[in-house]
């Protein structure tokens, strides 16, 4: 804590004010006129400092997340029409089904088991988003770099390669076919960086699509039902596709770092 919310801190008042009468009662048949009560109540500040004191440095010195104050990234918005558009939809419409039956049961425990389920999904239609933004930042830079073009420059400077006796040429045509292969090369990175994301996606997508179906399963069984073997495979299940739908998105997040 700070000083300010060491200040705050009633325990530290409390403690404070039980030395000061421990230190008038031990003093005050010894003490006479002003400092009988002077000396305790210094007693009891000193005390209060001290706790102040070593409380802020104890605190100052351990590492504070400050994930929430770092800026985030300033992603494009998914464009109508492409696959991360509509697959961002359908994650969504997908928490919101299981929005919509997380206030439907009337038995507490399927209410809590749908609502654990929404809980724990809402997080991956969060990260969906940024998925999204970064699959749509990848297809701009794709298409910046043209390609097709670079194909076509690529071959037709190879074809000059070898038509070229010249040397002073043909070293000004490698270093220019090196710089384009380069570039080729990250080309290829993007690309298979968009396909993964967008099957990372696609895989994000069905399994909440899948933990809706399961959850509109388990709330039409009713009350009555949810200590039956079919209740409980559809817990086993929703725990199972849960696990398999975080994990997929771990693996997204790490490309997301590597990006």
């Amino acid at each position: 804590m700070s000083v300010a919310e060491e200040l705050r801190d009633p325990w530290g008042w409390l403690v404070a004010g039980i030395s000061g009468g421990l230190g008038w009662a031990v003093l005050g048949s010894v003490l006479a006129g002003p400092a009988a009560v002077l000396v305790p109540v210094g007693i009891g500040a000193a005390v209060l400092g001290t706790k102040v004191a070593v409380g802020a440095a104890r605190n100052s010195g351990e590492p504070r997340d400050d994930r929430a104050d770092r800026p985030r990234d300033r992603l494009p918005d998914t464009p109508r029409g492409t696959i991360q558009h509509d697959l961002l939809l359908r994650a969504r419409a997908a928490v919101a089904r299981m929005d919509d039956l997380a206030g439907r049961p009337s038995d507490t425990w399927i209410a809590g088991e749908v609502q654990q389920v929404l809980a724990e999904s809402r997080p991956v239609a969060d990260s969906m988003q940024e998925m999204a933004g970064r699959v749509t930042l990848l297809d701009s830079s794709i298409v910046a770099a043209r390609p097709n073009d670079l194909a076509q420059e690529i071959a037709t400077l190879q074809r000059r390669l070898r038509q070229t006796s010249d040397a002073d040429v043909r070293r000004e045509q490698q270093r220019a076919l090196a710089a384009l292969d380069a570039q080729a090369e990250s080309v290829d990175r993007l690309l298979r960086r968009r396909d993964t994301l967008l099957a990372q996606m696609q895989a994000a997508t069905v399994g909440l699509e899948g933990l809706a179906a399961r959850s509109g399963e388990l709330v039409a069984l009713g009350p009555a039902s949810h200590d039956s073997a079919e209740a409980a495979r559809i817990v086993g299940d929703l725990t199972a596709s849960l696990d398999a739908v975080r994990l997929g998105v771990d693996e997204a997040r790490n490309i997301l770092r590597d990006l």
